[in-house]
């Protein structure tokens, strides 16, 4: 249980329990994808009779017995359920499954961690655990707690991370992009506009093929996996453009920020000696897969549950965030008021330089006009700014995804 455990909090670790495996899997020399792109799934899963059957005395054995397996979450609820279930090859024997644990808090509190192993210990498959992690530029990376901040921007580089995690010293020999597996997980790709940038979200599903060393034997594996991101772009130029208190301008990188969120599904990972590792047969094995919906409601509601706890969270932070926002346009706007209120000489030179003025009516302004430079039209946003144009058709929330109010020209 120690050693599940352990292997489950490294990032993206794949199945730890032994990864030699053996048994009856068809041969195949796969050294890199394209040398296997075409094997098909092999004779030996087409039966005429039950599986594992005795075949009569002189006919060929050309078959291949499989049993069901169960992944068993037995702590997560009032007593021990079936996670998912599939098929693994005859005598092949099953470790782990979902557990429970404070260390899993970034992923919901709980992980799956299970293998099977061939009797000989030359080939083994299993469900690697499931991960998350944040970062960003500009700002902190804003994680989930207990999620580790790292720069991992695609499935590729983060399937390569889990592999040295678990395995250090293993070479990964190939890569391959797998579109369908973010088919099953039903992800599509979207672009949310917010008032002061947008949120992107998409899904990546790879697979790469390594060799690694075990008890002087040269290994190979697969390891397949989706992860899902979700970047927020936020786009301050707009604001700091239009706040007329601003001597100077940050810097592009402080007006622009994105913070990145992924998640991992949990993954599919596959070993076998070299020359023995046949891709086809152990993804047959793999779309055997198949969720307990009873498991799977059961585990929706949890996260579900996490989920309304992390929104109110989330819904207080973007209050202070706010408040704070309020309380700087607040300080602004009153510094503006009294440079506005206290310098005429400033007040005439300024209508010099911007050759030629129109006053207009602004309830919050000093005395309830304020001066801005000759425009057909002007708007006053929320934050204190003012937006001048020509354009009789433009729109604040439209064009810039701020909020104001249009000034009418004083006669």
């Amino acid at each position: 249980m120690k050693k599940a455990f352990l292997c489950a909090l490294a990032l993206g670790a794949f199945a730890c329990s032994k990864s030699d495996a053996g048994g009856a899997a068809p041969p195949a020399d796969s050294s890199a994808y394209g040398a296997n792109a075409d094997v098909a799934p092999p004779q030996q899963f087409a039966m005429a009779g039950p599986m594992g059957q005795q075949a009569p005395r002189g006919a060929a054995r050309n078959y291949m017995r499989f049993e069901p397996a169960v992944i068993v979450d037995a702590t997560g609820f009032e007593r021990p359920i079936g996670a998912a279930s599939l098929f693994i090859p005859h005598g092949w024997r099953t470790e782990g499954g979902v557990y429970w644990a404070s260390d899993f808090l970034c992923v919901n509190g709980y992980n799956f961690l299970w293998s099977a192993t061939s009797p000989d210990g030359s080939m083994s498959l299993g469900i690697s655990p499931q991960a998350a992690w944040a970062f960003a530029s500009g700002v902190p990376a804003s994680p989930q707690p207990g999620c580790p901040t790292v720069a991992i921007a695609s499935v590729r580089q983060y399937l390569e991370a889990s592999l040295q995690q678990s395995m250090p010293g293993a070479r990964v020999l190939d890569y391959r992009d797998r579109p369908d597996l973010v088919a099953e997980v039903g992800a599509k790709p979207q672009r949310t506009p917010m008032p002061m940038g947008e949120i992107q979200s998409w899904a990546e599903g790879g697979e790469i093929l390594f060799a690694f060393q075990q008890g002087g034997r040269d290994m190979r594996g697969t390891s397949a996996a989706v992860v899902q991101f979700q970047k927020m772009i936020t786009d301050m130029s707009s604001i700091y453009g239009n706040d007329p208190t601003i001597m100077q301008m940050p810097q592009q990188s402080a007006m622009r920020t994105e913070s990145v969120n992924a998640f991992a599904h949990p993954g599919f990972v596959a070993t076998a000696p070299n020359g023995q590792l046949n891709p086809a047969f152990f993804e047959a094995l793999r779309k055997t897969i198949k969720p307990n919906p009873q498991w799977a409601a059961r585990i929706a509601g949890h996260n579900a549950a996490i989920g309304r706890v992390a929104l109110e969270e989330s819904r207080k932070r973007s209050a202070m965030i706010a408040r704070s926002n309020e309380e700087i346009s607040r300080i602004r706007q009153e510094t503006w008021n009294a440079y506005q209120e206290s310098a005429d000489r400033r007040a005439r030179e300024f209508g010099e330089l911007m050759k030629g003025v129109e006053t207009w009516s602004d309830a919050d302004s000093p005395g309830g006009t304020v001066e801005l430079s000759r425009s057909d039209h002007a708007w006053r946003l929320n934050d204190g700014s003012y937006i001048l144009t020509d354009d009789p058709n433009f729109d604040p929330w439209r064009d810039l995804q701020l909020e104001g109010r249009r000034l009418e020209a004083v006669q």
